[in-house]
């Protein structure tokens, strides 16, 4: 596309930030956005493997000095943005959240925060992740584990093959990587997070250092690929599955860095592309910060996503990114190459990263408590990890079958199911009731046959993935005894709730209600009647917005999903069970 290949890769990777930083911000904007980051792979592996084939083959590689030359490049800015965001949740955050970024923030702090989110959220497309300031630093956990060991691969390749073990290798990686990404059996997750799943894309990269076929009509191509990639980042059909969106949006990257080789380009279109490359010089720093405000505006200070405050998130990234970039990325590029200077960098971020890992620690064991919260019946001096968990999950030890003379009731579910539960068990007359619970597949339940049988109450919930229609096992063998449980929810984050905390209308706030869950619990109410549980109604206000607090002035939920044991009260309170187990 132009003489300066720098500039076009600068300029495609300042699409590609923009992408990324409008998805972060709201899913809606550009519902592709996340795609940039793959952009990423593409440009960074044929940066990466460009450079370790011209220094492997004239044996000038030397693997400390690069890989020390990354670490300076990439860990400063991760460990200052973990301060800062360790440092504003101290003074907003509830204490799960906190106890969640203090997690964070260690994984982060040794690049491994990939794995973490593997672990724990296992979806990147959950929408807590919002609200999650170092989510996205997935992506350097990643880049710096590719960083450590593909030089290795490569040196064994160069060793083994001479100087076609570049090309061999690379051939070989793209291939096994590919292969990998395709085997069903791996999960989403696994292929999101983990770096074997994401070589090709890194890999496919090196292919064009190795191959630049010529063509007449080359600076075409590039601009007609860089419209289709823009076409793409801004698509919001949902025709071609993820999969195939990201292998479209990798071959568009290859075809556009191949398409930047030795291609003159008029003004305008050099206008255009300074322009892309100015942003695309900041990128590292736009990508770092970009979460954190996120995160920080939706959890503190705006309950929803509207153009103004886009443009304030669009001011705030800017002006951080530009301080951020001249301030710490480019004294840091002046230091690159000065052995000591680097290792004045290492070692000065080595031991705040110490520090930051050892307060993280303390909080993380404290389960994020760093004060009392009352509202959530939490003392500082009395605390303990899982602390909501531990309340929610108890009808796991429910799972047992009928053995007194009482009601037998069977709760089958997930953890909104757990919720229901919690909920009788909090009944006033519960001792009338022997309740058991099943964690709900298709499995268990044929498992769990006879006990389906025996029950003389089957509650059925499932939370928001629950179909219109029960699962047909039960339809068929307790139509008459089965009861379906409604979605429920408190709101996106508590963190809006808590950040007026000391206001004198605290405990009056409300949120609002998604129209799609008022739609699903009236379907709901119309196909199964009396037989229907609205969870919503109890606490619904004329304005379609539902209590986020009990009577008594605590949060219904801690996580605006799953209920808190003084939800779970609250409920026992409102519900009148009289009309639920009139038969007995």
């Amino acid at each position: 596309m132009k003489t300066q290949r720098n500039s076009a890769i600068d300029a495609l990777k300042g699409l590609a930030i923009i992408a990324v930083a409008l998805y972060h911000f709201g899913g809606g904007y550009l519902p592709y956005g996340y795609l940039g980051v793959d952009v990423f792979f593409v440009v960074g592996g044929y940066l990466l493997i460009g450079g370790l084939k011209r220094r492997i083959e004239d044996n000038s590689f030397n693997y400390w000095p690069f890989l020390f030359r990354k670490i300076v490049r990439l860990w400063p800015l991760v460990i200052i943005s973990s301060i800062a965001a360790f440092s504003i949740g101290y003074a907003i955050m509830l204490p799960d959240d906190y106890e969640n970024l203090a997690e964070s923030a260690i994984a982060s702090s040794v690049f491994a925060n990939n794995i973490l989110q593997c672990i724990t959220t296992k979806n990147y497309w959950n929408i807590v992740n919002l609200y999650k300031p170092l989510m996205h630093l997935w992506y350097v956990g990643v880049l710096m584990q590719a960083y450590v060991i593909l030089p290795i691969v490569y040196l064994l390749f160069n060793r083994i093959f001479g100087k076609k073990g570049i090309a061999i290798g690379t051939i070989i990686l793209t291939l096994l990587s590919f292969l990998l990404y395709l085997i069903p059996t791996f999960s989403m997750a696994w292929k999101f997070y983990y770096l074997p799943f994401r070589i090709f894309e890194i890999t496919i990269g090196g292919l064009l250092v190795l191959w630049n076929p010529q063509c007449k009509k080359r600076k075409t191509v590039g601009w007609l690929c860089f419209l289709a990639m823009l076409v793409i980042l801004c698509s919001r059909s949902e025709l071609l599955s993820g999969s195939i969106m990201l292998l479209v949006t990798v071959f568009l990257t290859v075809l556009i860095i191949w398409a930047s080789n030795g291609v003159e380009l008029s003004e305008a279109e050099n206008h255009v592309i300074q322009i892309g490359a100015w942003i695309g010089k900041r990128s590292y720093s736009i990508y770092i910060w970009h979460q954190v405000i996120v995160a920080f505006l939706f959890y503190a200070v705006f309950p929803k996503q509207t153009p103004l405050v886009l443009l304030l998130f669009l001011l705030i990234s800017g002006v951080l990114s530009a301080a951020s970039y001249q301030l710490v990325e480019v004294p840091l590029g002046k230091v690159i190459g000065s052995k000591r200077k680097e290792a004045v960098v290492i070692a000065t971020t080595a031991v705040v990263t110490c520090v930051l890992c050892v307060v993280s620690f303390q909080v993380y064991s404290q389960a994020g408590v760093v004060r009392d919260v009352p509202e959530l019946g939490i003392e500082k001096k009395n605390v303990h990890r899982n602390m909501h968990a531990e309340y929610c999950d108890r009808p796991y030890e429910w799972d047992k079958d009928f053995s007194s003379g009482k009601i037998k009731v069977l709760v089958i579910g997930n953890s909104y199911g757990r919720d229901w539960a919690n909920i009788l068990d909090e009944y006033d007359e519960k001792e009338l009731l022997e309740v058991s619970y099943v964690y709900y597949t298709d499995e268990n339940l044929l498992d769990r046959k006879d006990r389906v049988n025996d029950a003389d109450y089957v509650f059925f919930a499932i939370g928001p993935e629950i179909d219109k229609t029960p699962p047909q096992i039960l339809v068929d063998m307790v139509p008459e005894r089965l009861w379906i449980i409604g979605n429920k929810k408190y709101g996106t984050s508590n963190g809006i709730i808590y950040s007026h905390k000391n206001s004198s209308t605290y405990y009056d706030q409300t949120a609002e209600v998604e129209q799609w869950m008022i739609d699903m619990n009236q379907e709901y109410r119309s196909a199964y009647g009396n037989h229907f549980i609205d969870l919503m109604e109890p606490l619904m206000h004329s304005d379609n917005r539902v209590s986020v607090f009990t009577d008594d002035c605590k949060f219904i939920s801690q996580d605006c999903s799953h209920l808190t044991q003084a939800g779970a009260q609250y409920y026992a309170r409102l519900i009148d069970f009289s009309e639920i187990f009139s038969e007995h």
